[in-house]
């Protein structure tokens, strides 16, 4: 491991010093949030199967949701409880409605998300008000086809369908999406593995306008790709380039095997709280911690450690090996938290330049992302979604671009650091 840091010391200390003024080149503005960066394509599907609309109603004892189709499928319907949910697996089909639509309910259904759950299987997650049966679940008409879910209270007394609880993520590479290109072992460039959060039929925080936390976050990581790119001195991976649901224990493993030498998990967050949308906002970094900070940054990484659950898996948990095992983790993830604390450090400060923190930006808490014992992590919150001004600055393609290169700044210092010894890299 120190050699490795020499190496890499090395390497960068003759690559800092080598100008970065193609860095700092204007990148392409385009029309919308979710269009190509330089050196990136939009997915376009023409051919794809399409859901055009969604429709919720209700009577005294029948809840049914409507999927208007342009293509005949074929649904997989599963009921899972703790918590309840019926669960529809389709072939991968492009959602052409409101990404928001479902998260107003009726009658037996709380809420429901959809999205690219995994390559080439698009998934429904309806969360409902107890224990419900499916009365129907059938696709209709070949010219106009629509899928009809149709769901019922489950009555005391009354048979019910065996349900199954979540089931874990397989993280085969053929599983879900198809895993980055491994890094050489040999490369003596740092690896830098950028984590936008959320994606698929996990939108994260959903704005009042319809924002979604998963399209910032991938913009912004996508920024700060090309622009770490630019500068030739890191390698650097995403786990994920595009809209597609990736389980918690997958992103850590992408980041292990690549041996990454710093880990960026991109979020921004939300308060339920009406009263209190107008007035919390801001930025935060969080670092791995078993005690969080204080009780925001406890709900905070209860409610980011859930996501899988809210796809249908089982809750993701990590380094659950024998004891000796956690005792060489625990000592390696010591070295590391000093690590990540200085990361942590340095993007306070460069970030202060270009944009509002939130009070006692630096916290702590036990995110399940960033149990990485071989990598310094850290997890930013860019801000707040429910806040209106913050909203503007997150939907902003120039604000995006702009944080992007003041985190390229605290990676570029941190690596520096390394390189003159001050800092052991791992």
């Amino acid at each position: 491991m120190q050699a490795r840091g020499r190496r890499l010391a090395t390497t960068v200390a003759a690559l800092v010093l080598v100008s970065v003024a193609h860095c700092t080149k204007a990148l392409a503005q385009p029309a919308g949030l979710g269009a190509a960066m330089p050196g990136w394509t939009v997915e376009v599907s023409p051919n794809k199967p399409a859901v055009t609309r969604a429709q919720l109603t209700t009577t005294a004892d029948l809840t049914r949701l409507i999927f208007d189709l342009t293509e005949w499928v074929t649904p997989k319907v599963t009921t899972v409880s703790k918590p309840d949910r019926v669960i529809v697996d389709l072939p991968e089909v492009e959602f052409r409605i409101d990404p928001a639509s479902g998260q107003k309910g009726k009658g037996l259904v709380k809420a429901y998300r959809f999205g690219l759950f995994r390559s080439k299987q698009s998934r429904i997650v309806i969360d409902t008000n107890g224990p419900v049966h499916v009365k129907t679940a059938r696709v209709e008409g070949r010219k106009q086809p629509k899928l009809i879910i149709e769901l019922t209270r489950i009555k005391s007394g009354q048979p019910t369908a065996p349900t199954a609880q979540p089931a874990p993520a397989d993280l085969r590479p053929t599983q879900f999406e198809d895993p980055p290109t491994l890094v050489a072992a040999s490369n003596a460039r740092p690896v830098i593995v950028i984590d936008p959060g959320h994606g698929g039929l996990d939108p994260g925080a959903v704005g009042s306008t319809g924002l979604l936390e998963k399209d910032v976050v991938l913009s912004v990581a996508r920024r700060l790709k090309t622009l770490l790119d630019q500068t030739g001195r890191y390698v650097v991976v995403l786990t994920r380039d595009r809209d597609i649901f990736v389980p918690l224990q997958q992103r850590v493993d992408i980041s292990r095997r690549h041996k990454a030498n710093l880990f960026i998990s991109l979020h921004a967050d939300a308060v339920p709280e009406e009263s209190l949308a107008g007035l919390v906002r801001g930025a935060s970094i969080y670092t791995l911690s078993e005690f969080a900070s204080n009780e925001q940054a406890r709900r905070l990484a209860e409610k980011e450690n859930a996501v899988d659950l809210l796809a249908g898996l089982a809750p993701a948990s990590l380094d659950t090996q024998d004891e000796v095992r956690n005792i060489l983790i625990d000592l390696l993830r010591r070295e590391t938290d000093t690590f990540s604390a200085e990361f942590s450090n340095l993007l306070t400060n460069e970030l202060r330049k270009h944009m509002k923190l939130a009070r006692d930006p630096q916290r702590s808490a036990a995110f399940l992302v960033l149990q990485q014992a071989e990598s310094p992590s850290v997890l930013i919150e860019l801000g707040y979604m429910s806040n209106e001004e913050d909203q503007k600055l997150l939907q902003s393609l120039e604000w995006q671009t702009n944080i992007a290169r003041a985190i390229v700044a605290a990676v570029d210092a941190f690596f520096a650091k390394r390189a003159m010894g001050a800092v052991h890299v791992p």
